[in-house]
């Protein structure tokens, strides 16, 4: 990937600086093999920095991309002052909440998804991290700044489509899929306690991906592409009566898969 050359001239009191985050299972957009995923371009974080005495330098500091690698993402913003001298508590979360109240934050799982998890649809929240103040952007050859890691507070479900499933020669361009809970809606998650339960409220048990990569017919697993959800975790045991239902649609063709059966089953974040 190439990097944007950053413009470091600070101005008059005010100062940019950045951070980054890593690990290929806490990026934001699945890539067509349904496994791993990347940071991309506009991706968001909200940041915020606790003082040692509970107030707060930074609270819901919007963060963006400005260059990306293999492993990491990197995010830059511009404080409207210098960082104080002391040891921060950092707590990050993507994406951008709709709103937050103390470390409570809310954020849109939306019921129409692109099939990439992308837009927001991947919640994370980092584990919190103790570092000093930030005071410059990190260049993409220095390990030595502050790093994030990201924990997914969601679940998702990957699809692919065999070969003898695709006769009729035309891509997936639509899956409907209908729980027998909720499975979006509004979540509510605390920003400092990655681990701790998230709640969903407002919800729905159907989301519908309209793919942004339509899906043909693979003829094996390991060579074929995948369309991805996420869904709002179930942390119970289904039973023998809970079922999953799919819905599919190509360009002209609709097909109505038999229910799933999702007795035994969880679906943790």
């Amino acid at each position: 990937f190439d990097f944007t050359e950053i413009d470091r001239v600070q101005d008059l009191g005010t100062q940019k600086v950045g951070i980054y985050a890593g690990g290929s299972a806490t990026r934001t957009e699945m890539l067509s093999n349904g496994l791993s995923a990347a940071w991309t371009a506009g991706d968001e974080l909200a940041v915020w920095a606790r003082t040692s005495t509970g107030s707060y330098a930074l609270s819901n500091q919007v963060f963006t991309t400005y260059g990306i690698d293999c492993q990491r993402g990197f995010f830059t913003s511009t404080l409207p002052s210098a960082m104080a001298d002391g040891t921060y508590t950092y707590m990050c979360c993507y994406p951008v909440p709709a709103s937050v109240s103390g470390t409570k934050a809310t954020f849109d799982l939306p019921a129409l998804q692109d099939g990439k998890v992308s837009g927001g649809a991947d919640i994370m929240i980092a584990t919190p991290v103790e570092h000093g103040p930030l005071t410059s952007i990190p260049d993409p050859d220095d390990h030595s700044g502050m790093s994030l890691r990201m924990n997914r507070l969601m679940h998702q479900f990957r699809f692919w489509l065999p070969s003898e499933y695709g006769t009729i020669g035309e891509d997936i361009e639509q899956i409907v899929i209908s729980m027998p809970q909720n499975i979006a809606g509004t979540v509510t998650a605390d920003i400092s306690a990655p681990s701790s339960a998230t709640v969903l409220s407002n919800g729905t048990n159907t989301i519908t991906l309209e793919l942004a990569e339509p899906i043909g017919a693979s003829a094996d697993f390991d060579n074929a592409s995948f369309a991805c959800a996420a869904v709002f975790p179930y942390n119970g045991t289904y039973t023998s009566s809970d079922y999953m239902n799919l819905t599919a649609y190509t360009q002209k063709y609709k097909a109505t898969i038999d229910p799933i059966s999702l007795s035994g089953r969880t679906f943790a974040a």
